[in-house]
């Protein structure tokens, strides 16, 4: 025992060690890593599973397919390709030459066939579905002497549409402007004034309908469209949290599901009863939360009346300069969902706290009907195949933003080429000017 002690105490033998304490630094490391790499983790498992079941595409940034344009306000980006979905659909978006959703067209009508113009908003442009699913090519498939043609735009309505017709699509020659005219929001009231960029169809102090507004300069459009890709572009300069943002918008799909899903839940949230009975608690009528019954009640506001008058105005001058062409309009009425569907109408109008029996759902229809018939211009009316395929069990809408599957779009193509052969304009055996 003495000896190991002496030995113990000698300059040769050091104390045993013991174990050192971990500083403060190294302490919080630790725990980060314990904490995050779980979490890091659980988020590539996320990446990898919405890349499967969910692939996204980031539906809060539309110049990811479209560009500024200093007529009509906007326009595809030419030969662009890339994905579009949500948690409903997965899309592949391919835009040609000119930046329409469609393949190269001649502008001369080189094989004879009877030539179909397509106008309209994100219906006609295909909005859910690929391509080859948008009802006028569904329409093409069905007879070999149709050939179609699409200039339609995601949010589109008449007025703009008669700009895109006259800058673009009087270029081609053909026989019928099919103009997709969606009853849920295509009756706007613009009454836009001389410095509107770009400039808007409306009417003058003296009640004359024409173009109001300028257009901007070659260099401010393409200062616009600068700031618009810069979003996009890799070099940009960018704060640190805006440089990650941009990364997670560029290389995430989780990410663009959880934008997305907090925007819809948004939308869902202020549809509740809840939400209501807190609103009128504070005094607000939340009228705007089901737009499509402002065009649906007994006596029309002011606001529908002029976009009414407006539509009127807007009918009349794009048949005349249709006729010019050669050619003749025709209006496809693309229904809402809910006039397809009238129990999840009811059910809906009463959460959302409206008295559905208050509201007349065709009413848009009644109205533009009597408009066409008034100004001598064809037209067709979805609602009720459609609401008699919904009734059969088949889903015609995307229930989360109301716009058409592929069986929706195969629907309104078997319709309008009912449509067509009944009024013989396919075999040209009436002449389509003077045909209704």
């Amino acid at each position: 025992m003495v000896l190991f002690d002496r030995l113990r105490n000698s300059p040769g033998m050091s104390e045993p060690l013991a174990d050192e304490p971990l500083s403060r630094s190294k302490r919080i490391a630790f725990s980060a890593i314990l904490v995050g790499l779980p979490i890091l983790v659980c988020l590539l498992l996320g990446e990898l599973w919405v890349r499967q079941f969910l692939p996204q595409s980031d539906l809060r940034h539309r110049d990811l397919f479209f560009r500024y344009e200093p007529f009509v306000g906007t326009e595809g980006i030419p030969d662009k390709k890339g994905v579009f979905g949500n948690r409903s659909f997965k899309t592949v978006v391919e835009h040609n030459s000119e930046g329409h959703r469609d393949g190269e067209h001649s502008k001369a009508n080189l094989d004879g066939r009877f030539r179909i113009l397509t106008v309209g908003d994100s219906f006609t442009w295909g909005h859910g579905v690929n391509n080859d699913e948008i009802y006028m090519k569904v329409l093409e498939q069905l007879d070999d002497r149709l050939e179609t043609i699409n200039l339609g735009g995601p949010g589109g309505d008449p007025p703009s549409e008669l700009k895109v017709y006259l800058s673009q699509g009087k270029a081609y020659e053909h026989d019928v402007v099919l103009m997709g005219f969606y009853l849920g929001n295509d009756v706007v009231s613009r009454r836009p004034g001389p410095t509107n960029s770009p400039p808007m169809w409306g009417f003058t102090e003296t009640g004359e309908f024409q173009l109001i507004g300028v257009e901007k300069t070659a260099s401010e459009v393409a200062e616009i469209r600068r700031a618009s890709a810069a979003e996009y572009a890799q070099d940009a300069e960018r704060t640190a949290s805006e440089e990650a943002s941009f990364w997670l918008r560029q290389n995430s799909q989780l990410f663009t599901v959880l934008g997305n899903g907090r925007d819809y839940a948004s939308e869902v949230m202020k549809g509740s009863v809840a939400y209501t009975k807190i609103a009128r608690l504070f005094g607000q009528e939340r009228q705007r939360h089901f737009p499509f019954l402002d065009f649906c009640q007994e006596q029309d506001s002011e606001d529908v009346a002029h976009g009414w008058k407006l539509a009127e105005a807007t009918l009349r001058r794009f048949k005349q300069e249709a006729e010019a062409s050669g050619a003749r309009l025709y209006i496809l009425m693309i229904p809402d969902m809910y006039q397809t569907w009238p129990e999840y109408y009811e059910t809906t109008a009463r959460r959302y706290g409206y008295d559905p029996a208050v509201y007349d759902l065709e009413k848009p229809n009644r109205v533009l009907g009597a408009l066409c018939d008034e100004i001598g211009i064809a037209c067709l009316d979805l609602v009720a195949p459609m609401r008699a395929e919904v009734q059969a069990g088949r889903s015609l809408y995307y229930r989360r933003d109301r716009h058409w599957t592929p069986e929706g779009h195969r629907v309104a193509a078997d319709a309008l080429f009912a449509d067509l052969e009944q009024r013989g304009w396919l075999d040209g055996s009436l002449d389509p000017l003077r045909a209704n």
